[in-house]
């Protein structure tokens, strides 16, 4: 049986877009600002391209969000970034 997890709704807006890279991995991250001035999330957005070649998120966009978290308090997650008033979900 698994530990209990709560789920949070979050808004905010991209502040930035960075390639990580590890060995010979890359990985895309959005920096989210979440609404209330709290720290910036770092949001993994996998690949940023749509069926045509374009980004999907951009510095500026507005965005929605999921925390999820272990009611005891550990494990953490951000996930399910989509931009506001966009019903497609990316994860």
């Amino acid at each position: 049986m698994s530990a209990p997890i709560t789920r949070t709704s979050g808004q905010g807006t991209i502040s930035a877009i960075r390639d990580v890279k590890v060995e010979s991995v890359s990985t895309t991250f959005a920096m989210v600002m979440p609404e209330g001035g709290r720290c910036t999330l770092a949001i993994r957005i996998g690949p940023n391209k749509t069926a045509e070649g374009s980004a999907c998120f951009m510095v500026g966009d507005a965005v929605r969000y999921t925390l999820t978290q272990g009611l005891d308090g550990t494990s953490l997650k951000v996930q399910d970034l989509v931009k506001s008033g966009v019903d497609n979900w990316v994860t």
